[in-house]
């Protein structure tokens, strides 16, 4: 026996979770409060400040030093070019004579020595020099260019001793440096090189050099340019220059001076233990075009720049995290993320050459490092939180447990108690509690009454029930009178009593093993125990679980599932025939296609009687009834093969053969039942033997088709064309022609829902005078709204194979004369031409009806006979009368194919001939065509009947028409159908003018007369 228990929740559990749901409240409460407030986000806000701040402090530093000091070169350069310009006055010589080892170099260069010695010391920079441009042109120059100049560098700007024994010539002539006795550094040269192929090298001296080119009227000092770090030579230091253009008074430059500043001395002025309390940080000065991200590096400060983004050349920016703080972007994989704070050097004035060359000192810190405060703080948070839940949860458990352990002790001894006796239970001095041990015994002794009752009434009412139950923590299941008795054993006698449950198990386990039916739900099964008892005996079994609590309710439902066995027969099954009906066919089709594996080669056979509606006209439904009944007994005789039979409705059968490995085995069951039915002869009451005859469309498996409705439709659409071409056979379906002729199948109520709803429209087309290029008629074209019908000759194809041409004719009138009604004045003069079909005709009160709706307009109607039927006299006749009466007109359409050929133009007098385009198409460059042509024209005209051109689609099929004596033009080339009728293009009009021998002025002048 199963047996299920519910969880069960303690007092302990009852008292704990609420109050920890409250605490965890009130300490989301407080995180809400924190986390809302801001007070996070404003130490982080203040991280940021803090480092902004420091990074500021260290670039107003070094942009002092920059722009007051080292760049500072102004009194120099205007001392040093007034030095030079004096010699020059004296000497006569010009600016381009100061050339490499010249005498008036070194004559120079001696005078402004000094100069430069006292520029180096007063601007505590670590290197000065002065280069003179020469006659070479170094932009254009191919080899390398030498220079005259001087070059002295100090490696410690701080200490300056009188001797100027800290002083190196890194370039200057030999001459000079004999005279000034300072010594010369190992990489010393007497001229300036510049290599080609180190043209970055020459850009201390030659962008301010160019610069001063191409801004003549700029200030020197405008012209000042910060190169970023190179070398002197592969083995010397890192130095940054500023450099400015030595410029004579008519404005040509001639030559560069400038400062150098080491990037070690640079280093020194860089302390990044100072960007944070923990010393982690580190500094970069870097160069980045503006609006760009991507800083080039011009040095970097402390161990953490190369920790983070190694030997990178650059730093780049990412996203903006605060006041001029950005994440950077190209940190190492694997490090963690860091911030850069970054403030821009003001060291180019604005409007002059090199402003977009943006120098920046930025900040460098890890994320942790920065909001290490706020991470702190919030570590501080959570764990003052938990250790309050904790605290919490420890004392609300002491209190509750204290409170739970009076009702512990009272629940122990309930479930010792004997459920035979009457329950008595002690006090425990909680007054809620010794109430509820009250109601409890009150209870107990209540439900052991009402229990000995319940059985005496159901013994009373005979009602097949019997109920059990079973305590898990019990030794004992009680089972009322009546539970072994519907299980068909006498054992245990009728009586109600305790057993073991160990015991009832077995006993029960061994009643219903093997018997399981059905099952309802998860705690109802029915058993058959007609196999064990020898009679039938079905029962139903329910359990109802409460905890630990089980009880079991069996009923005998015998005389329900017998019942039921014949209303699903009823319902199944066929009352005439005994075969399935079709709702059970379907179903155990759907149930068969669920496995593919059991149908392997099969056969859907869809079989309709022939003859059913003669027997039931001549002999009345009961002989039909019986003639059907006689069908069914034929096909039951195939009942031993794996066949379903089915009665679908009226006299349609279907019948499903499977599970065979070749189609040849079905082909003969298939023959065999064709010729047993062939063979059965039904009587009749005038002792007239009358064989059956069905037709029958078959459909295969899996050859047709693997999927069922398909399979359905496609037997469907054979039994179809056999009925309609040779009754009493059993053709197989076939494909191709199924996608020829399918939507006539399909497509029946499509037609009667188009004929009924009347969704059809009517496209206006201009039929044109060849001899005014005006519209002179226009032929009404139906055009359907239904989607899955919308071809005309697809609607004719299928109201002919349904009988219903007649309702086409007549929506035809009505429906394209109403268009045309509304659409052209009654005045206009224009004629409609309607198709009509020739064997039909409308009766005489629906073409009263149409006289008296279109009267007005009836001598402007032209009725079109079509080519897709036989012309029948009589009805021809009907509507030449008619027209005659209201002076309309009768047109052949599409003479030349279909039925309308020489031998209807003989048998009618029609006021127009409509060639059909097959004559049309191509006839300029056709002589055959054009004979044909002309001998039907010649053969009109004697007749005074009109002819109309259908399908002109060329100008050269035009002017051939016209030139032939054609009266009419229709076709794509003078004007498509449209829902409003319009006129043609008038460069059309003026074409058929012209191949008339008119022209427009012409024709217009006959129009207004």
């Amino acid at each position: 026996m199963q047996k299920r228990t519910r969880k069960k929740n303690s007092i302990l559990k009852k008292m704990l979770v609420p109050i920890m749901i409250v605490m965890l409240i009130q300490a989301g409460i407080f995180c809400a409060a924190i986390m809302s407030g801001g007070v996070l986000q404003q130490l982080g806000n203040n991280a940021i400040d803090i480092l902004n701040e420091r990074v500021i402090n260290r670039k107003n530093y070094l942009e002092n030093e920059m722009i007051q000091r080292w760049s500072n070169i102004s009194s120099d350069v205007e001392s040093v070019q007034s030095t030079v310009a004096d010699i020059l006055d004296t000497s006569g010589k010009s600016y381009s004579d100061i050339n490499p080892n010249a005498d008036l170099t070194d004559e120079i260069l001696k005078s402004v020595t000094n100069k430069m010695v006292y520029l180096l010391r007063k601007n505590s920079v670590t290197g000065a020099f002065l280069i003179f441009h020469g006659q070479d042109d170094l932009t254009a120059s191919t080899k390398e260019v030498h220079k005259a100049g001087i070059y002295l560098r100090d490696l410690d700007p701080v200490t300056n001793p009188n001797d100027n024994s800290d002083l190196l010539w890194e370039f200057a002539p030999i001459s000079i440096t004999r005279h000034i006795g300072i010594p010369m550094d190992t990489n010393w040269t007497p001229t300036f090189t510049f290599s080609p192929e180190e043209k970055e090298a020459w850009d201390y001296y030659y962008k301010p050099f160019l610069a001063a080119v191409q801004y003549p009227d700029s200030d020197f000092e405008d012209l000042g340019y910060w190169c970023p770090p190179f070398k002197l030579s592969e083995d010397d230091v890192s130095i940054i220059t500023y450099s400015v253009p030595l410029i004579s008074a008519d404005g040509v430059p001639y030559g560069v001076m400038g400062v150098e500043i080491t990037t070690d001395y640079l280093h020194t002025l860089l302390p990044y233990d100072e960007i944070t309390s923990a010393k982690n940080g580190a500094y970069a000065i870097g160069v980045a075009m503006e609006g760009s991200s991507d800083f080039k590096n011009v040095i970097t400060s402390g161990s953490l720049y190369k920790q983070l983004l190694g030997d990178s050349g650059q730093t780049s920016l990412g996203k903006v995290e605060g006041k001029n703080t950005y994440l950077l972007e190209n940190v190492l994989q694997g490090r963690p993320k860091a911030y850069g704070c970054v403030q821009y050097f003001n060291i180019y004035n604005t409007n002059t050459p090199f402003e977009q060359e943006q120098w920046a000192l930025m900040g460098i810190i890890e994320r942790q490092e920065l909001f290490s405060f706020s991470y702190q703080l919030t570590t501080t948070l959570i764990v003052i939180l938990v250790l309050s839940l904790l605290i919490g949860l420890v004392g609300i458990s002491l209190i509750t447990s204290r409170l739970s352990k009076p009702i512990t002790s009272l629940v122990k001894k309930v479930k010792a108690s004997n459920p035979m006796n009457p329950v008595a239970l002690e006090k425990i001095g909680i007054a809620e509690i010794d109430e509820l041990t009250d109601a409890v015994e009150q209870l107990s002794h209540s439900v052991a009454e009402s229990s000995s009752k319940l059985s005496q009434i159901l013994e009373m009412a005979n009602y097949p029930i019997a109920a059990f139950e079973y305590l898990d923590d019990s030794d004992q299941v009680f089972y009322a009178s009546g539970v072994f008795r519907i299980l068909g054993s006498e054992e245990m006698g009728q009586q109600s009593g305790y057993i073991s449950p160990d015991l009832f198990e077995e006993m029960l386990c061994h009643a219903l093993e093997g018997t399981q039916l059905e099952r309802e739900d998860q705690n109802t099964t029915i058993y058959n125990l007609t196999k064990q008892l020898g009679k039938p005996r079905y029962v139903r079994l329910k359990l109802y679980y409460e905890g630990k609590h089980v009880l079991g309710v069996l009923v005998d439902i015998t005389q329900e599932i017998l019942e039921k066995k014949k209303l699903e027969y009823e319902r199944d099954y066929d009352l005439l025939t005994n075969l399935l009906n079709r709702r059970a066919f379907h179903r155990m089709m759907v149930q068969s296609f669920r496995k593919p594996e059991m149908l392997k080669n099969a056969a859907l056979i869809m079989m309709d009687l022939d003859n059913l509606k003669y027997i039931n006209d001549n002999y009345g439904h009961d002989f039909g009834d019986e003639y059907i009944r006689c069908t069914a007994s034929v096909l039951k005789l195939f009942s031993p093969y794996q066949v379903l039979l089915s009665r679908m409705s009226g006299d349609e059968f279907h019948i499903f053969i499977y599970g065979y490995d070749t189609r040849e085995e079905i082909r003969k069951i298939i023959e065999e039942m064709k010729d047993t039915i062939r063979k059965t002869e039904f009587p009749l009451p005038d002792n007239h033997s009358f064989r059956i005859r069905a037709s029958a469309g078959v459909a295969w498996y899996p050859d047709d088709s693997t999927d069922y409705e398909t399979l359905v439709k496609y037997a469907d659409f054979a039994m179809y064309k056999v009925k309609n071409t040779t009754k009493g056979e059993f053709t197989d379906f076939d494909i191709g022609s199924y996608n020829k002729d399918s939507y006539l199948l399909h497509s029946r109520e499509e037609l009667n829902r188009l004929i009924d709803e009347e969704l059809v429209d009517y496209h206006f087309q201009p039929i044109v005078d060849t001899h005014t290029g005006r519209v002179f008629a226009y032929e009404a074209l139906m055009r359907s709204k239904l989607s899955t019908l919308q071809s005309p000759l697809d609607i004719l194809r299928l109201a002919r194979s349904q009988s219903k041409l007649y309702q086409i004719e007549h929506l035809t009138w009505f429906k394209s004369m109403e268009n045309f009604a509304n659409k052209i004045p009654a005045d206009s003069g224009c004629k409609i031409f309607i198709n009509s079909i020739p064997n039909q005709a409308l009766t005489d009160q629906d073409m009263d009806s149409f006289e008296r709706m279109y009267g007005k307009y009836l001598d402007r109607m032209v009725v079109e006979l079509t080519e897709d039927e036989k012309l029948s006299e009589e009805f021809t006749v009907k509507k030449e009368v008619c027209l005659r009466r209201w002076n309309g007109s009768l047109a052949l359409d599409d003479f030349g194919t279909g039925y309308n050929g020489d031998a209807t133009l003989l048998s009618l007098r029609p006021d127009y001939v409509k060639i059909d385009m097959s004559i049309i198409r191509g006839i300029d460059t056709d002589d055959n065509r054009r004979k044909i042509l002309q001998n039907l024209i010649s053969y009109t005209k004697e007749r005074s009947i009109k002819t109309i051109a259908e399908g002109v689609e060329t100008r050269g099929e035009m002017d051939c028409l016209i030139a032939n004596g054609v009266d009419y033009l229709q076709g794509f080339y003078i004007g498509h159908p449209s829902m409003d009728p319009c006129d043609i293009d008038p460069s059309v009009r003026q074409e058929i003018l012209e191949a008339s021998g008119k022209d427009a002025l012409e024709e217009a002048s006959h129009e207004t007369h």
